[in-house]
């Protein structure tokens, strides 16, 4: 009922792979995989830093869903008031936990993406003038779940 799941997702179109050999495209494909599975542990980590405790049954709900296919994270924690906490009552403030760790997340996998393209590529794609054939695009997205109001 209050459970609460964002999701973090990378969308990777590169045109120019096809420059790399093979070795190359599938050893970058599987460190991409890797910093997408390790950017959902660093998030379950932070959200775990700075979500408000007193029995810590919702701390220890707090998971994260590595999507390989997609290269997406699902962030999210299944104890009933967890949507409570993060967004708020009419009575009570909220303490968001999740949404600063997809955050942070997002940012930091998106910078290790970037990072391991550019050096991959190095000396294979042509200088930045018009027609780049590198695009990145990394969106966050939320997902309610149903009846989580």
């Amino acid at each position: 009922m209050g459970q609460v799941r964002l999701q973090v997702g990378a969308t990777i179109e590169l045109e120019d792979l096809d420059e790399l050999p093979d070795e190359q495209s599938e050893a970058l494909e599987e460190e991409v995989h890797n910093i997408v599975e390790n950017a959902g542990d660093s998030m379950v980590t932070y959200a775990q830093g700075i979500v408000p405790v007193r029995t810590g049954n919702l701390m220890a709900s707090i998971f994260a869903d590595v999507d390989e296919e997609n290269l997406s994270v699902t962030l999210g924690a299944t104890a009933d008031y967890a949507s409570f906490i993060e967004y708020g009552t009419v009575k009570m403030r909220a303490q968001p936990f999740l949404q600063p760790a997809a955050d942070v997340g997002e940012e930091e996998m998106n910078a290790r993406i970037e990072e391991a393209i550019i050096q991959r590529m190095d000396g294979r794609l042509s200088s930045n003038e018009e027609g780049e054939d590198v695009t990145m695009e990394m969106e966050g997205v939320t997902i309610a779940d149903p009846g989580t109001e």
